[in-house]
């Protein structure tokens, strides 16, 4: 593995891309960013202000802020109203601030153009997230470890253990900031972290290489399950006259390892687990029974199950006339009108804002249609919905599932559930805001 900075992130990054690089100011986030631009990388500094440590958070703003100067690259930030979200959200305050700062990541890698966002996970986070899986109960895909590239998403240091990056710290003579919460046991990952590991490294002072190492093996059959899977799937999986698929009840019922199977091989239509031990008790003989997820239909017939697509019409369309006239839709959508300076955002997908100024009712609610346009928040540019789904990776399936909320004239305020219209952003010059929810 080597010393730090003798590293190259040229496998993971190719040479001369634009890096949006999370910048907290703590150690790791500060080592990273180094490393990137000693490496010619076009770096934007991007930080998140949690608001979950009082003035210490503020601090870390200005130092980040002030580490962008000095490095001479642009520097973004957000405030998040971390503790409402996760209330909102019913999760906890360390999966909220995980989900914004990742939303706002995509946002602004697309606002700046850049090609990857870098986040400083090292070797230890890989750790610590093992040992939390493993305490709560999961498969191979919780025990193989962070990935270091997910689409855009890279992990440069991932390899790298805290005293790796430490120790690069000192010897580049470099400044950074501590969060006081890591030295607190009250989050779970704190815990681990804390109290948990070093009785391990006690026990096995090679405990963190062992973990590692396990963690690479339990990757390549991880890697080896799915090839098979998918293997397997070619052969069972067929295409059925109705538009679906079909799965022969023999093929799997037959299978010492029916359960895991099948639980992979439906996977992809995101049934619920718990439909496997049902399919099973019913076994080749049963029938009749139907199973939902969101976008899938599965029908248990005596030889096979049939996985059909929820199908909807592109036809359907909706007029609200009124805030309050939303009796009839085909989706739970609220509407509230609120004064700009009165107003607690919500960064979440299910929750649109828009300027009251630049929204006239009647609205129309309807699937999109080919051609469509809008303007991604963030954006400045026009943007088929067709590409925002490739760009996306959404299924077709996705795609007929989604809906689009426009003006009577036809011009998009919301994808709704993915992304508003920048066309209708609130600004600081905005009086009222419309908030628009799906449930």
């Amino acid at each position: 593995m080597g010393k730090l900075g003798d590293s190259s992130f040229s496998q993971l990054i190719p040479t001369g891309a634009k890096v949006v690089v999370g910048l907290s100011g703590g150690a790791d986030s500060v080592a990273l960013l180094d490393l990137l631009q000693k490496q010619g990388y076009d770096c934007v500094a991007a930080h998140c202000n949690f608001h979950l440590r009082g003035e210490e958070s503020n601090r870390d703003f200005k130092f980040a802020h002030s580490q962008s100067i000095v490095r001479k690259i642009p520097f973004y930030h957000i405030d998040f109203q971390t503790d409402a979200y996760a209330k909102i959200r019913r999760i906890s305050t360390e999966m909220a601030a995980r989900e914004l700062r990742y939303q706002w990541f995509e946002e602004l890698k697309e606002r700046v153009k850049a090609d990857y966002v870098a986040v400083a996970h090292h070797a230890d986070d890989c750790i610590e997230t093992f040992m939390i899986n493993l305490s709560r109960g999961t498969g191979l895909k919780g025990l193989s470890g962070i990935k270091a590239k997910q689409a855009h998403i890279v992990r440069p240091l991932l390899r790298y253990t805290k005293q790796d990056i430490l120790e690069y710290i000192r010897e580049n003579h470099l400044e950074y900031v501590d969060d006081s919460t890591n030295f607190e046991s009250v989050y779970t990952r704190n815990k681990f972290r804390n109290n948990i590991l070093p009785l391990m490294e006690e026990a096995s002072p090679s405990f963190r290489k062992s973990v590692l190492l396990t963690m690479d093996h339990l990757a390549e059959v991880e890697n080896f399950v799915n090839n098979q899977i998918d293997a397997l799937r070619q052969q069972v999986l067929k295409p059925s006259c109705s538009g679906g698929f079909s799965l022969a009840k023999r093929a799997i019922l037959e299978r010492s390892d029916a359960h895991f199977v099948l639980f992979e091989l439906l996977r992809p239509f995101c049934f619920a687990a718990e439909i496997i031990d049902d399919l099973l008790r019913l076994g080749v003989g049963g029938s009749g029974k139907h199973f939902f997820s969101d976008h899938y239909e599965l029908r248990v017939e005596r030889e096979f199950w049939e996985i059909l697509p929820i199908q909807k019409s592109t036809d359907e369309k909706y007029l609200i006339q009124t805030p309050d006239d939303l009796q009839n839709l085909p989706i739970r959508l609220r509407i509230n009108k609120f004064k700009a300076d009165e107003l607690l955002l919500r960064r979440d997908a299910k929750v649109c804002y828009a300027d009251c100024d630049k929204i006239q009712f009647p609205l129309v609610l309807r699937h999109c249609l080919s051609g469509d346009y809008f303007v991604p928040f963030g954006m400045t540019g026009r943007k088929k919905t067709s590409d925002f789904f490739i760009d996306q990776h959404y299924s077709q399936f996705n795609k007929m599932q989604t809906w689009l909320l426009t003006s009577v004239n036809g011009e998009a305020i919301w994808l709704v559930g993915k992304r508003a219209d920048n066309r209708c952003r609130i600004t600081e010059k905005t009086a009222w805001v419309y908030e628009f929810t799906i449930e």
